[in-house]
């Protein structure tokens, strides 16, 4: 018993590790925008196919191949920005949901065409030794994909909470007309929050390419699973994102562990709907005041 909870528990906190990558594009999107990205799952596909090809067909080992697929999602996002967003600017909200969602169905429909609909094993770019904890036997790379994810979310955290930039980040999400008048331009933080956004998620897709079973158009459901992660922990905090994606990702893989497979896509959406009925900010997000 207590081997099979530790075998679960490492795959879940590697699994909430994706998760908390997907809902940190979420939120740095939404608290500078407020956009919500309903892409996120599909942008997270791409940089699991551009990592495949990398380390599978090129054979790069696993770190350059990362930045690689960080960088390219990056300038992905500046073009997403430059490119769409900037020109629905002042838009209604449900207006530029619908725009994220329609990206969503254009990026199916190019990687269908380009990479087909044939499945693909998962990536071998990380050891698939394993490890023996408490007697049960754990593969390596879930430590290895935690760790690297939390290496990743704590840099941005500190950058977020020390650089110049990250300051101008938080000011332009507290008050865009103050920042504004401040001298800072909304236009390139805003391009700054897609950039970092879509590298988060090029690099949970290669995160995610060596933790499934099989890579196709399917694994785009994880941007939908993420979702909740994001509202549970906080749509407007960063700190919520990564927690929410911990909890969520650890409970989902618990819960399809000993409940049985059929499961698990409910368990996100379970989680949400609590947490939505107790405490609708979210663990760590602010509570919106309405004056009545």
């Amino acid at each position: 018993m207590m081997e099979r909870f530790i075998t679960l528990l490492a795959s879940g906190l590697s699994l909430g590790a994706v998760y908390a990558l997907v809902s940190l594009g979420f939120v740095l999107v939404f608290k500078s925008t407020r956009v919500l990205n309903l892409a996120m799952g599909e942008f997270l596909m791409i940089g699991t196919y551009i990592g495949y090809f990398l380390i599978t067909h090129l054979g790069l080992p696993f770190i350059p191949a990362l930045l690689i697929v960080a960088a390219v999602m990056g300038s992905l996002g500046l073009f997403v920005h430059y490119g769409v967003m900037r020109n629905l600017v002042g838009r209604p909200f449900f207006a530029i949901v619908l725009v994220t969602i329609g990206i969503a169905i254009i990026i199916r429909g190019i990687i269908l065409v380009v990479a087909g609909p044939i499945e693909r094993p998962r990536m071998q770019g990380l050891s698939s030794n394993i490890v023996n904890i408490g007697g049960a036997q754990v593969e390596i790379y879930n430590f290895i994909i935690l760790g690297a994810a939390l290496v990743l979310v704590l840099g941005f955290y500190l950058f977020f909470r020390s650089s110049r930039l990250g300051l101008h980040m938080r000011a332009v999400a507290e008050n865009l007309q103050a920042s504004s008048a401040m001298g800072i331009s909304p236009d390139r933080i805003y391009a700054l929050a897609w950039f970092i956004s879509l590298a988060m998620a090029g690099a949970g897709g290669v995160f995610f390419g060596h933790y499934t079973a099989a890579i196709d158009l399917n694994i785009a459901a994880i941007g939908i699973r993420a979702a909740p992660a994001a509202i549970v922990g906080g749509l407007d905090s960063v700190e919520g994102a990564i927690v929410g994606g911990l909890i969520v990702g650890t409970l989902e893989q618990m819960g399809a562990g000993y409940f049985g497979a059929d499961y698990r896509d409910i368990i996100p959406f379970l989680i949400l709907t609590i947490m939505l009925y107790v405490k609708p900010a979210g663990l760590f997000g602010s509570p919106e005041l309405v004056r009545i």
